[in-house]
């Protein structure tokens, strides 16, 4: 402690090696933040696009505008199983179902 109150109080200015020391302290911090900002940008970049995709494949299903089978569902109604023909709609796990009814397209 006396060593740290002994350097406050003296008029001798800082040595080259705690000079070269602080420059390398901020140039790392400089590059480590640079980096940090990099990958944000990039990871806002994939959610952007991710979330554009995932609306238009969602709308592109309730718009009914990618058939991709025919298919029949089972409900439960008033304690009763029920199957229901219907045609189903979209694209990597998003899926709409419309029920067909008799001879007609949905």
């Amino acid at each position: 402690m006396k060593r740290c109150k002994a350097k406050l109080r003296s008029n001798q200015g800082e040595t080259l090696v705690e000079l070269l020391a602080s420059v390398l302290i901020a140039t790392l911090s400089v590059a480590l933040l640079i980096g940090c900002v990099t990958a944000s940008f990039q990871l806002g970049r994939q959610a952007d696009q991710s979330d554009t995709y995932f609306y238009q494949t969602l709308t592109a299903a309730e718009d009914r505008q990618t058939p991709l089978t025919d298919g029949i569902i089972q409900v439960t109604e008033g304690g009763s199983l029920v199957s229901l023909p219907v045609q189903v709609y979209g694209d990597e796990g998003l899926y709409a179902y419309a029920r067909k009814t008799d001879g007609e397209t949905p």
